[in-house]
């Protein structure tokens, strides 16, 4: 299955991922040769808050706020559509938020 272009700012053109926000960053930085270190050396998001966002642990960065930001700059940083990212863990976010129904 082909994935979607979309256009950005001054012809950058990103791709869109499927699947899960974690596994699509991981998978865009190791494809880009890049360690987490590097990723956190660019966006200057520590080191444990991107592994957590590649293991969708949430719950360990402190703050929704926080958990988009960090998102969008880690996609940013791997050449992926940050609406994308942003959509997703947002996705997720309301997931995890919502009430277990009987």
């Amino acid at each position: 299955m082909e994935q979607p272009v979309l256009p950005f700012a001054n012809g950058d053109w990103r791709i869109e991922p499927r699947g899960s926000v974690g596994h699509a960053l991981a998978d865009a930085r190791r494809r880009r040769a890049l360690s987490i270190e590097d990723i956190a050396a660019e966006t200057r998001v520590p080191v444990r808050y991107l592994a957590a966002i590649e293991a969708e642990r949430f719950d360990e960065i402190p703050g929704v706020i926080y958990i988009k930001g960090f998102v969008k700059a880690f996609a940013r940083a791997v050449g992926l559509c940050e609406r994308w990212a942003l959509d997703a863990v947002n996705a997720l976010l309301a997931g995890e938020r919502t009430p277990a129904r009987a």
